[in-house]
């Protein structure tokens, strides 16, 4: 269903009349199966559901907010949250209630910060924006490539975000989708692309670790192969529904030793749900890991432990939903789910990757789209912070006429 019916159906049934809707906050003592029992609904529901269905209610978790939809006492509709992208639907048929996943709707919106440096790199952005948020981004993204030490008083930063809103809040981290960036007068662009960033010629900015000094590193030395990646959502085309994999599965012998991707304190350790037996690894800057399918743990490990990378904290198994021996492996930055994969060091040092083909000419594509932006932010002589624009961006004659000075 469209984004703009499923808003406008949900807006007809919170209006209607007859129908009543009210927020909750999950329980942290609230299990799915009890939520089911509790609210009267079969817990067949949830065993009829397939593996990754199952796995994806795991990420419910405690004080999330969902909402329940009576009409005439009767609960019609419930709307859970499970990710940023999708939420679980469980709705009242004519015999009993069926069970999906669907879109979340939110709005996209764009936004661009321009600014010129006074002080330094990151000290400028932290005190225009109030978050160090960009600043580390940045960095993080193309530290390998700008020598950011060597900016200059004058020099420009332009940045082109989105941001996800939902009830005119912001749930998602901004996400840059272009930049420039200037050191001593020299241009550095930078473009998102299938979640990797390149210069307009198609290079790509080799990704730095600034969350954890050694980087993480893959949980299991010797992997037989990837089972099944990351996605938030995507559209079956077979199945005609929505699918979600929150982390990654790695496909390993039972009894194979998982190591700690990162130093960090252990903040879970025992049983949940269709994860099986489950630890989860707090690091810094409000990373955490989850290990999960664990056939046992290992010994001397209990919650407040701190474990250094590479320590073997478990072995591969299949307990929980599981239909084979893996690790799922989750990755969550303050709370929300990423992918792992772009936080993971490789071992070997990669050739610089040039984009060819059908990609190169996607890349060109969005070059050409924010050229005639970057020009017209850059013929501004005021800084723009945060400020909010059209599905065109800057689109000079759409902005406030305070913002073309």
């Amino acid at each position: 269903m469209p984004i703009k019916s499923l808003l406008l159906l949900i807006l007809l049934m919170l209006f209607s009349p007859n129908l009543l809707a009210k927020e909750y906050k999950w329980s942290s003592k609230l299990t799915f199966l009890g939520f089911l029992k509790k609210h009267g609904i079969s817990q067949k529901l949830y065993y009829n559901m397939d593996r990754e269905d199952k796995e994806l209610i795991q990420e419910i978790k405690a004080g999330q907010s969902y909402s329940i939809i009576r009409k005439k006492g009767k609960i019609k509709t419930i709307n859970i949250p499970v990710s940023d992208e999708l939420m679980l639907e469980i709705r009242r048929v004519k015999k009993g209630f069926k069970a999906k996943y669907i879109p979340i709707p939110y709005q996209l919106i764009e936004k661009t910060i321009s600014i010129r440096i006074k002080k330094g790199f990151k000290k400028d952005l932290y005190n225009a924006t109030k978050t160090h948020y960009y600043g580390k981004e940045l960095e993080a993204v193309y530290s390998k490539s700008i020598p950011f030490h060597k900016m200059r008083k004058g020099d420009r930063i332009i940045i082109f975000y989105t941001q996800k809103y939902r009830h005119n809040k912001a749930y998602s981290s901004p996400q840059i989708e272009a930049c420039l960036i200037e050191v001593n007068k020299k241009p550095f662009y930078g473009f998102l692309l299938d979640d990797k960033y390149y210069d307009s010629t198609g290079k790509q900015y080799q990704r730095t670790f600034v969350y954890n000094k050694a980087g993480f590193i893959r949980p299991i030395r010797n992997i037989k192969r990837i089972s099944s990646g990351f996605t938030q959502r995507r559209y079956h085309p077979i199945l005609h529904r929505y699918r979600a994999h929150l982390g990654i599965d790695y496909a390993a012998r039972r009894g194979t030793k998982i190591i700690a991707s990162a130093g960090g304190r252990i903040v879970y350790r025992g049983w949940k749900g269709g994860y099986g037996r489950v630890i989860e690894i707090k690091h810094k800057n409000g990373i955490k890991t989850l290990y999960a399918h664990q056939s046992r743990f290992a010994r001397k490990l209990h919650i407040g432990s701190w474990v250094s990378q590479g320590r073997v904290i478990g072995y591969v198994g299949t307990s929980g939903r599981s239909t084979g021996p893996h690790l799922h492996f989750g990755l969550y930055k303050n709370g929300r789910a990423i992918n792992p994969a772009r936080y993971i060091r490789k071992r070997k040092v990669l050739r610089q990757i040039k984009l060819r083909g059908t990609k190169y000419k996607k890349l060109r594509k969005l070059v050409r789209h924010y050229r005639p932006q970057f020009k017209e932010t850059k013929a501004r002589k005021r800084s723009i912070i945060k400020k909010e624009s059209q599905r065109c961006l800057n689109c000079y004659k759409k902005l406030p006429k305070q913002l073309k000075k």
